[in-house]
């Protein structure tokens, strides 16, 4: 599947390939995404705002507000 990945800090996002996601335990789901959009948390880490208090590693995927149906 595709994803829009950040690499390093201020440099343009990836459109990336990236494994299927696969359940994990008895609580997870699987989601058919339909629309993504990012939001100001994106562009901090974009920004690297955050990069040594949050530790988020990268490459990082961003657009975590996103609508879909259950698969």
């Amino acid at each position: 599947m595709k994803a829009v990945r950040i690499h390093g800090y201020h440099e343009y996002p990836t459109l990336d390939e990236v494994a299927e996601p696969e359940l994990q335990g008895p609580f997870d789901v699987l989601v058919r995404v339909g629309g993504a959009s990012l939001c100001r948390t994106d562009l901090h880490i974009y920004e690297g705002q955050w990069a040594e208090a949050t530790g988020v590693a990268l490459p990082y995927t961003i657009g975590h507000e996103n609508a879909g149906r259950a698969r």
